[in-house]
């Protein structure tokens, strides 16, 4: 199908993404019958359909990508690398289609909408660029005591088959290109597992690499729900690495069934902010609202609790609600006047205002916010929060900031080593060597100095420790996760 038709046919309301995964050559109805509705969580309404693969036809998707894998892990470097540039591309030439797509089907505000298509497409060009450089070496075995000039290994990087990317409904398009882009450039083969709600964008993203020139069968995208569908591809003996970002409670689960094979997981975040009496209150309350805030709340690098002496707090705290009826102004993400826009369903709607009832219950103070109108709530600050509580024990995924009063660095030191999560955490302060020295006792994988955690620049290692993730991403360290190194050593007769 040429790529223009492709999108008349979804102005036309006849889109391919209602159909069943994509080798390449043409879309199929899955044998299952079933499908899944796609509800925009703007207004309820139904997008679009996917489909729920058959078992069977799992298998034939995989035996697909791994015959297609033999001949791709032969085509010079170099050609990848121009068959990706491409596909960023046509990311570019599509963002206006791909961000309305995005802001519909997952409710993501405008200017996030877009940035997250835009850097999908600097990523890949990323991922191709930085490819090229990652190469085997040579090594003499003289230098090792005992050994002398008879040896000599070359090591090769190799890719490492079959490679499964699960991506989560928050970033869609940019955390499958984040494991489809380096999995391609190494030489891999993809079995794309897109989320239920953001199939339809992940569909799309499939049909981008194709168009760019992909063989036939490398990228092979089985939908469906994570709890058959998902659980049956992580064991499939046809899959050679996992990699997935998601709930800390799915990546354990996955990570005791998938066995010997390479994993690289972005679990749960629930990241703290330390706030020192020395930092600067009005910067400290923007950088709040605006990690604790943005996408509401739905990301694994937001702000879910802070951490300050009572003077701190007491001094911050109404900064930071000023900051927040400021810059947060909750409405209808397909206008661009409104930044923040409602939940994924209505079963997370319920759950976070489950731990905001359940947190005030307890003892909180509910300062700002609490309300909730279906799948849209207010920005929410709890005051007078205990490390105790389910709110801040287990991530919620959603707009709520929970302030904890401590009585010393060295107790919020203690909260967040004894946390099951450690993904980022920030440090606020005036003392950059101050910062330092705490970031380096802070039990985490991240810290941030003085900003909201984050996962970019996208070139700098990005990982999480405890509950909270397995492996190191970040442009070069996932290229080298998704290949391994292959000596063959030579040895001269004597």
């Amino acid at each position: 199908m040429a790529y223009n038709n492709y999108f008349s046919e979804i102005a036309d309301g006849k889109s391919p993404a209602t159909y069943n995964y994509f080798d390449g050559e043409k879309w199929t109805v899955s044998l299952s019958g079933k499908t899944i509705d796609v509800v925009s969580p703007i207004d309820g309404k139904v997008m679009g359909k996917i489909q729920e693969v058959s078992h069977s036809e799992i298998d034939q998707a995989i035996d697909r990508a791994k015959e297609a894998q033999l001949s791709w892990k032969s085509i010079p470097m170099i050609k990848r690398a121009k068959i990706l540039h491409l596909a960023a591309d046509w990311i570019r030439q599509h963002e206006h289609y791909l961000t309305t797509t995005l802001i519909r089907e997952i409710g993501k505000p405008f200017s996030e909408a877009k940035d997250e298509i835009l850097r999908s497409a600097d990523m890949i060009d990323y991922f191709a660029n930085e490819g090229l450089h990652v190469t085997g070496e040579e090594l003499s075995g003289e230098v090792f005591p005992g050994y002398d000039q008879t040896k000599m290994a070359i090591v090769e990087r190799v890719p490492l088959g079959t490679v499964l990317a699960i991506a989560p409904f928050n970033y869609p398009v940019n955390l499958a290109v984040s494991k489809i882009a380096p999995a391609l450039i190494m030489g891999n083969a993809v079995v794309f597992k897109p989320p239920s709600q953001g199939g339809i964008s992940g569909l799309h993203l499939a049909q981008i690499f194709y168009q760019a020139g992909l063989p036939k069968g490398l990228i092979v995208i089985v939908t469906g729900r994570g709890e058959d569908t998902g659980n049956y591809l992580c064991v499939h003996q046809g899959i050679d690495m996992v990699t997935f970002t998601g709930s800390s409670q799915v990546g354990k689960s996955i990570a005791e069934e998938i066995g010997m094979i390479p994993i690289l997981f972005e679990c749960g975040g629930n990241n703290p902010a330390i706030v020192l009496p020395d930092a600067d209150l009005q910067f400290t309350a923007t950088e709040i609202v605006k990690g604790a805030f943005s996408f509401a709340g739905q990301r694994c690098t937001a702000i879910k609790y802070v951490l300050g002496m009572s003077s701190t707090i007491d001094e911050l705290l109404p900064l930071v609600v000023v900051k927040t009826k400021e810059i947060m102004k909750m409405g209808d993400p397909r206008e661009e006047k409104f930044n923040m826009g409602p939940v994924i369903s209505d079963s997370s709607a319920q759950t976070i205002e489950k731990r905001i009832l359940k947190a005030k219950a307890d003892g909180a103070k509910v300062v700002v916010g609490g309300k909730r109108d279906g799948r849209y709530i207010e920005p929410t600050i709890l005051d007078m929060v205990k490390s105790s509580m389910e709110i801040i024990q287990t991530e919620t995924f959603g707009p709520v900031v929970s302030f904890i009063r401590i009585n010393s660095v060295d107790e919020a030191v203690k909260i967040i080593r004894e946390s099951n999560y450690g993904l980022q955490a920030s440090v606020f302060t005036s003392d950059e060597g101050a910062g330092i020295k705490l970031a380096q006792i802070v039990d985490v994988g991240t810290v941030q100095i003085n900003s909201k955690p984050q996962r970019g620049p996208d070139h700098f290692p990005f990982l999480g420790i405890k509950g909270s993730g397995s492996g190191v991403q970040g442009i070069r360290y996932t290229l080298e996760a998704m290949s391994r190194l292959k000596p063959i050593v030579l040895n001269k007769p004597q």
